[in-house]
């Protein structure tokens, strides 16, 4: 017995979506565009469908540019929207909408009763852009290849535990156990063509024009790395719905705003200190995403053992003056975090969890309960002979070195020492990819993805899954509770179910303070609707140019 997906295939270029075991909802103030998410096995509400007019055809939009690496799954950098890029031409079996998953190469999937099976049809009509013919083959090579060579960014598959190919265009995945985030997963998991790369041994240099045939709706006809530009064309023969920019380039500025002032570029994020100039242009469109891109303090807590101490840890939270980052950094336009990790603007943030308004008294006085004294009067508080201070590696870049100076001040306050080392990000990015730090603040998206990211992040070592990364470092870390919740809310399928662990485990989370989300950004952007007025955003991700559903005619594509 099977349960069968509620995705309906494309007729003559439609799909209708309505993925019932899941949503992942958040607000999108928006012209034209409404996220109400459905995926991963969490549940929410759903929204009666988004309406879209159809944007005309036009022949170029400019965006600004930069060096994010070569467009294939091995060689965009793991920064930035390298990734994006090389979505444009890669597809995957399944895609993002502004409410969720959608069918993609795969158009409809059956499910096991007990999660651990899955059957997906594939699209019949899909071809790559050299002319051959996709297959199921293609996606069982891609699995594997991956398997042998990880790409820069992929989906987990661990839990695959058998890939088979039924015929040409059906294919059977088995995982060891249910993971209630596979289908989100496989968003991830970009599809190659193994026609090219079956006989390429080292994917990391492979760079020749044949590294970027996918079968997605853009060609890449142009990249230059020394200059940071990118021009992708139109794929003419793209199986999905119409492409309604011919062409995308991406050419280099030195400031956005004033190149998209000056018609320069098509779209631009805008600080908060010059929003007003911006609104003052009646032409242009000017929208707030929300906030599920953030800055955050990790501990490493085997380079500081202190910071094992749960006690420290808390009075970190309470020193640290998170409103006054959200105004004086973000000058408003932004919230701030919550020690539950999650959100507020995920659909399972749970606003229940503990809260630690700033307060530098009660932070002193977790601290002297713990045993810390300022034994010599400096300021510095001390025990066992040992100060309680710390070297903060953070970015070069203004605005982390901002937020550092802020938080520096506030934990003086509080009696904790920091000293900041500011390091060129990539160097940064080094250092806490290989632990080599103490506490680091660091800012990164995605907060709005999947909450089986908690588990990703906080599981201890013991289950051989927790360490070190440049977007996520958390080192020396174990709470057994915490495992425990993460593990079950992976394995469980009923979304319901799953969404109270999720409750429980931000619960348990914001009681132990692993690490300090300091503030989610809410970024400005604008555009002009006479040029372009296509935008969407993907229903978890904080920056519309990155959907490819932006560049398609979304009439085309209808849910129920």
């Amino acid at each position: 017995m099977h349960r069968k997906s509620d995705k309906k295939s494309f007729v003559k270029k439609s799909v209708v979506i309505g993925f019932s075991a899941a949503c992942l909802c958040m607000a999108l103030i928006f012209s034209g565009c409404v996220s109400q998410s459905s995926t991963g096995g969490q549940s929410g509400n759903t929204s009666t469908g988004s309406q879209f007019s159809s944007p005309r055809i036009v022949d170029t939009i400019r965006l600004a540019g930069g060096d994010y690496g070569y467009p294939t799954p091995f060689q965009v950098y793991p920064r930035g929207p390298g990734i994006f890029k090389m979505n444009l031409i890669f597809d995957a079996l399944v895609e993002k909408d502004d409410k969720g998953i959608i069918p993609w190469l795969a158009e409809k999937w059956d499910i096991s009763d007990d999660g651990t099976e899955y059957t997906f049809y594939l699209r019949k009509n899909v071809k790559w852009q050299d002319g051959q013919d996709f297959t199921a083959n293609d996606v069982k090579f891609s699995i594997d290849y991956y398997n042998k060579y990880p790409p820069v960014s992929g989906a987990d598959l661990s839990s695959l535990s058998n890939v088979e190919v039924i015929n040409n265009y059906t294919i059977k995945m088995r995982l060891s156990q249910p993971i209630a985030p596979f289908i989100y997963q496989l968003y991830s998991l970009k599809i190659i063509p193994e026609h090219i790369w079956r006989n390429v041994t080292d994917p990391n240099k492979f760079s020749a024009p044949e590294a970027v045939i996918g079968t997605g709706p853009y060609k890449l006809a142009e990249y230059s790395k020394e200059h940071g530009t990118y021009k992708f064309v139109a794929n003419e023969n793209f199986w999905g719905p119409t492409v309604r920019v011919k062409i995308l380039e991406f050419v280099p500025v030195s400031d956005e705003v004033v190149a998209f002032e000056q018609n320069a570029v098509d779209f631009t994020g805008v600080s908060a200190d010059v929003i007003d100039r911006i609104k003052g242009d009646s032409s242009v469109k000017v929208f707030q995403q929300p906030a599920i891109w953030g800055y955050e303090l990790s501990f490493n807590m085997n380079k500081s053992p202190a910071l094992k101490e749960k006690a420290v840890r808390q009075a970190f939270a309470y020193a640290i003056d998170r409103e006054e980052l959200v105004e004086k950094v973000g000058r408003g336009a932004g919230k701030p975090g919550s020690l539950g990790i999650l959100p507020q603007d995920h659909i399972w943030y749970n606003s229940n969890v503990k809260q630690y308004k700033h307060d530098t008294e009660k932070a002193k006085q977790l601290l002297a309960d713990a045993g810390w004294k300022d034994s010599d009067g400096d300021g510095i508080l001390e025990k066992d002979g040992k100060k309680l201070s710390f070297t903060m590696t953070v970015s070069s870049d203004a605005t982390t070195t901002r937020i550092a100076e802020l938080v520096k001040e506030r934990l003086k306050e509080a009696g904790i020492e920091v000293k900041v080392q500011a390091l060129e990000s990539k160097a940064r990015d080094t250092k806490l990819a290989q632990g080599d730090f103490e506490i680091a603040i660091n800012g990164y998206g995605g907060w709005g993805g999947d909450a089986d990211y908690l588990r990703t992040k906080f599981c201890g070592t013991k289950f051989g899954i927790q360490g070190a990364s440049h977007s996520r470092p958390l080192i020396g870390y174990q709470n057994d509770t915490v495992d425990r919740l993460a593990l079950a809310q992976l394995k469980e399928t009923n979304g319901e179910k799953r969404k109270q662990i999720i409750y429980e485990l931000q619960e348990v989370l914001a009681e132990d303070v692993p690490s300090i989300p300091l503030y989610y950004t809410a970024s400005y952007e604008a555009y002009r609707p006479s040029v372009y007025d296509g935008w969407m955003n993907m229903f978890d991700h904080h920056e519309v140019t990155h959907s490819k559903l932006s560049y398609l005619d979304r009439t085309e594509i209808t849910w129920a």
